[in-house]
């Protein structure tokens, strides 16, 4: 057995720092002291898998190889499961096998779940059938559902059985489990979920108590299909440490730790982040680029289409914009502001729904809020650009376009954007779903057409 000390706080830090300005470096560094590396990966893992994930796929698999099968599947476990398949395909597939079996099965499943489909079945093959069997049970359920981010190493005891009893078996499971001893769930002789018991609480029960009588009868639970946002938000709202999963039958099958549930609510907030602005719902920085341009051309496509639209209208107007320049001048301001409004509805309205504050029952009175601070922060800018324009240009009627045409756009951007989240989530939609390009599509049409038009009648 090899005994090392930790590596310092500031050293990891350090070396972490250089993995990231110069990886060629880091990775010449790292080779040539491997006592270092592999006291670092020791310690510290999560800092050795933000390392690796610096360098390129090659030397990262090196590296990797250098730690013991154990310190290895420790900081692939820290990786992002995109990084650590890059890494693994580099490998042998015995030795990315020995890693993957090395990992608790919801972590090697995530992993497993983004490799390519051959290195995927190679690895799955090498591993040991009971390893690989918990894998691929795992690897059914959606990433996005409870069963997808569950962990099936969990305590649970039978019923009828007395507290003492339910210690002394926990003792024997402790090694087994490990840090998953939060909470100890109690299920009947078919494996149904019957109660919960808190770890601490099992300890101070007396030793002859019946685990019926000191557990919660009938937990808040949630089954393999719940979605993982649902998931998050029962365990923040009954301040859980873990949920349990069952089937749809009522067996257990597993639990979802806190940490799992705080990091789909992560997952959730950068998707909504994609998705409103058309990439894809899982691209990342390690997506291949091939995929990332089929997720991303077609709303591009839609853009160019709406671009070549509001080309057109503005042709229609073309009378109008050579008889006035101030009215090409003051053309850009309408579309700008209006869609600075609609995005600040847009990213009200599905923050709410993220946090599960707007049920389908408060949509409408949610729009008619929105709708109304549009109208009334409308009627504001409008009277402040309508003067600044007169002013500009030297012009009343000038002036009076501008302001009409904001008035008109902000209000209109602020009902679309409370309304096209609530309208995409009615069609069983993402509410997230590239509401950036319908919004921006809405406000330049509105605010193009709007401006144009006015300026025709009243100059």
């Amino acid at each position: 057995m090899r005994f090392r000390l930790p590596r310092p706080r500031h050293v990891v830090d350090s070396l972490r720092d250089l993995a990231q300005q110069d990886p060629d470096q880091a990775e010449a560094y790292l080779d040539t002291h491997q006592d270092e590396w592999e006291s670092l990966a020791e310690s510290h893992p999560h800092s050795a898998a933000d390392i690796l994930e610096a360098l390129d796929e090659v030397g990262a698999a090196d590296l990797l190889s250098d730690l013991s099968t154990e310190e290895a599947a420790d900081v692939l476990d820290e990786m992002r499961p995109e990084a650590a398949a890059d890494v693994l395909e580099e490998l042998e597939t015995e030795e990315a096998a020995a890693y993957v079996g090395a990992m608790d099965a919801d972590q090697a499943a995530d992993l497993i779940a983004v490799l390519d489909d051959d290195t995927r079945d190679a690895v799955l093959s090498a591993l040991e059938p009971e390893a690989a069997a918990d894998i691929r049970q795992l690897l059914q359920y959606a990433a996005d559902s409870a069963g997808g981010i569950m962990t099936t190493e969990i305590a649970a005891l039978p019923t009828g059985i007395t507290a003492g009893e339910a210690i002394e078996t926990l003792r024997r499971l402790h090694e087994e489990l490990g840090a998953n001893l939060a909470y100890v769930y109690v299920v009947d002789d078919a494996n149904r979920l019957r109660g919960v018991i808190s770890f601490r609480d099992l300890v101070f029960a007396r030793p002859g108590a019946g685990v019926d009588e000191v557990m919660i009868h009938d937990p808040v639970s949630v089954t393999t299909s719940t979605d993982r946002e649902e998931v998050s938000e029962l365990v923040q709202r009954y301040h859980l440490l873990a949920i349990p999963v069952t089937d749809h039958v009522g067996h257990l099958v597993g639990m979802v730790k806190v940490s799992e549930a705080l990091e789909a609510v992560q997952v959730e907030a950068t998707e909504d982040i994609s998705v409103m602005v058309g990439a894809g719902v899982e691209e990342s920085v390690f997506t291949p680029v091939a995929t990332s341009v089929r997720r991303r051309l077609p709303w591009i496509m839609f853009n160019l289409a709406v671009g070549f639209v509001n080309s057109r209208v503005i042709l229609e107007f073309e009378s109008t914009i050579a008889a006035l320049t101030a009215v090409a001048a003051y053309m850009p301001l309408a579309g700008a502001v209006g869609g600075n409004s609609g995005a600040q509805s847009l990213a009200v309205i599905i923050r709410s729904m993220a946090l599960g504050d707007l049920p389908p029952g408060r949509a409408g009175r949610a729009i008619r809020r929105e709708a109304t601070v549009g109208l009334v922060t409308a009627l504001t800018v409008a009277v402040v650009a309508g003067l600044l324009g007169s002013v500009l240009a030297a012009d009343h009627k000038i002036g009076l376009v501008v302001g009409i045409a904001i008035l008109v756009n902000l209000t209109i951007a602020g009902l679309a954007g409370a309304s096209i989240p609530v309208v995409l989530r009615s069609l069983g939609q993402d509410p997230a779903l590239a509401s950036n390009i319908f919004l921006t599509m809405t406000t330049d049409l509105v605010g193009l057409s709007g401006y144009l038009l006015t300026a025709t009648l009243l100059l």
